[in-house]
Parts: C-alpha cells; structure tokens; sequence
C-alpha cells in the first residue's frame, strides 16, 4: 500500500475487496469448475483414485471416487494459484498499491496498526 496517502476510508475498501472477490475470485473459479464434466480431463493414478475414495467417504463407490476426484480440483492448488495472483492486481487497481518487486514475496505493505513494513507471502 502507498506510503504517502490512503485515500479510502476502510469501510470503502472493505466494500471494493468484497466487490472484487465477488466478479474477479469467485466469477472465475464458477468458470473454472464448470469445466469439470469429462473423466478424460483428469489425469487418474489408478493406484490412488480408490484408496483416495476409502480415505474421503469410507467407501469405493463411483460417487466418492468421482468426489475424490473433483474435489482436489475444486478446492486445491488452482483457486489457491489464481487467488495469489488476483490479490496482486487487487493490490495494484484497488489500493493503490504495489505488488512486490522481490522474487518470492507477494505483498508489501505498511501495516496500519503498528507502521511496520508486513510481508506476505
């Protein structure tokens, strides 16, 4: 977040993240987990796919193989990736902020309570 100015009100910033999350996060992870209508899209370790069903539901059956199947996809690494992602942009067109400009740091900012410069990474 810039240093020099905020130039929102929190309220005003609570409101444009809930906004933002609503059409950028959440619009584009419905999107994405619309795609998931073919077995031939996922990739399915043999090995796993029925211990993965046992482990989730306690038992074998095509519903909780299917479940065992989607719900990584759903619920993983892509929403977790894209949310990341987001969040920069978020910072950037929202906030008038920053992304980080150091490999392995995603945010900077200024923390309000305390003045510290905070990492998120």
């Amino acid at each position: 977040m810039n240093e020099t100015a905020m130039p929102d009100s929190n309220l005003e910033i609570l409101e444009k993240a809930k906004e933002w999350f609503r059409n950028t996060v959440a619009a584009n992870h419905i999107a994405n987990t619309k795609k998931l209508k073919k077995a031939s899209e996922f990739n399915i370790n043999p090995f796993l796919a029925v211990y993965l069903a046992k482990f989730l539901t306690g038992n074998s059956s095509a519903l909780s193989i299917a479940k065992a199947l989607i719900y990584p996809r759903i619920l993983g690494t892509s929403i977790t990736t894209s949310f990341g992602t987001n969040i920069q942009k978020f910072t950037n067109d929202v906030l008038d902020g920053f992304g980080s400009t150091t490999p392995g740091i995603d945010i900077e900012f200024i923390d309000q309570v305390d003045q510290q410069k905070s990492i998120v990474n």
